[in-house]
């Protein structure tokens, strides 16, 4: 498979709905989209580098991207059939990946972006779906569904709306169907406690979970860890700051649930958190694990070591990351929470054909048909591609041709 061109572009995006929570406000996101191409397909990959959660920033991520050399890609690809092809890609999935990228850090979401753009080449190039991938990774019996199916996406509110009146305005059917709530605080533990006592009060049937996004001071946060149990919260997500295991294992003492995210990366945090008891779920998210593969099997040593899994999404995800996100959600056997997104809200003309989709009214996400990921770019994003910020090598290039990775600035889109 012989790669002709790789091209990587930054993508700032204006949110119609902005969202907000205790580490960032925003109301437009910042993707890296990459492109690998052959002379007859096209993949499609997609990073969301969030510089407090894995130290990425979008200008590192489309310097890394935007230095492949075609020649390599196509040589990491390799001939042989599909099976053959994604073997080899599995095999260099997540930190190898990120070594190829940058051999000094951890490159999880760049390295996330290129899997995808690879593996939807690998499949589109074959004519199958992203979903088919899965069944190869000989991930442990169990981890995957019989046959992939729709999941019901939590509902989650952010730090600017009440969770009663969201939840109250949703359809009957839709708030019957809910499974998990997931409800976004800040430093005060008052006003966390109240915002909990309102979700549950709407939405008694399901599980609640409060993410706190690194804000909450340890100590008083485990004397409160009585009074949000008995308000019905099932797990706290990320609660303090990043990788404070002394404190995580205290709070996870007290019988509250803790879920990891910004201090869950890859398989070496997740053991030790299991060694030290810090925790009793994680959240994956596809971009911050390193790519698809990584994700799928973190949640299978999940599974197996019996911590409770939710697939996560970052806000604003343009289009690769949120289709792969569909295609694990709608793959693994139980998780406790999966997220899908709101592009249907936060974008008013769609980022993808076919457009983002969610029955709202039955509250599930349906898988998306192939080839590859599902989707390809609209009209409208390309729009917000300008063509400065585009970083493209061919194979015939003998020099890298650049442009700025992107006009705003970097605290704004984060």
């Amino acid at each position: 498979m012989r790669v002709i061109a790789v091209r990587a572009t930054v993508a700032a995006v204006p949110m119609d709905r902005p969202f907000g929570h205790a580490a960032a406000h925003r109301d437009r996101t910042a993707s890296v989209l990459l492109e690998v191409c052959t002379e007859t397909a096209t993949g499609w990959g997609e990073a969301a580098p969030r510089p407090y959660v894995t130290g990425e920033t979008v200008q590192t991520v489309a310097g890394q991207l935007g230095r492949l050399d075609p020649e390599s890609l196509g040589r990491l690809i390799g001939p042989g059939s599909f099976e053959e092809r994604i073997a080899r890609l599995a095999r260099t999935a997540g930190a190898p990946l990120g070594r190829l990228l940058d051999p000094a850090a951890p490159a999880p979401s760049a390295a996330a972006a290129l899997e995808l753009a690879l593996l939807d080449l690998v499949c589109r190039s074959h004519g199958r779906p992203l979903h088919d991938v899965l069944g190869l990774l000989g991930l442990p019996p169990g981890t995957l569904r019989d046959a992939p199916g729709p999941v019901v996406p939590s509902e989650v509110v952010d730090l600017a709306h009440d969770p009663g009146e969201v939840l109250a305005s949703l359809r009957p059917p839709a708030r019957a169907a809910l499974r998990h709530v997931k409800v976004k605080v800040g430093a005060d533990l008052g006003a966390a406690l109240r915002r909990a006592l309102a979700a549950r009060a709407a939405s008694p049937h399901t599980t609640l979970s409060l993410d706190a996004n690194a804000a909450w001071d340890p100590g008083e946060a485990i004397r409160a860890a009585g009074a949000l149990r008995a308000a019905g919260v099932d797990w706290v997500e990320e609660p303090f700051a990043p990788r404070d295991w002394a404190a995580l294992r205290r709070l996870a003492g007290t019988g509250l649930g803790v879920m990891l995210d910004e201090s869950f990366r890859d398989e070496a945090d997740l053991r030790l958190a299991v060694e030290l008891r810090a925790a009793t779920h994680v959240n994956v998210r596809i971009s911050k694990c390193g790519g698809l593969i990584a994700s799928a099997r973190l949640a299978a040593l999940a599974r197996s070591a019996g911590l409770g899994c939710q697939l996560g999404v970052q806000v604003g995800e343009v289009g690769p990351l949120w289709a792969a996100g569909r295609t694990l959600g709608c793959a693994l056997a139980g998780l406790r929470a999966a997220e899908t997104g709101r592009q249907d809200e936060w974008f008013r003309e769609p980022l993808t054909v076919p457009a983002f989709a969610v029955d709202r009214h039955a509250q599930t996400a349906h898988p998306l048909p192939g080839p590859g990921c599902g989707v390809v770019p609209s009209a409208r994003l390309l729009r917000d591609v300008p063509h400065a910020a585009i970083t493209s090598v061919t194979a015939t290039a003998t020099a890298v041709t650049t442009g700025p990775a992107s006009t705003a600035r970097e605290e704004e889109i984060v």
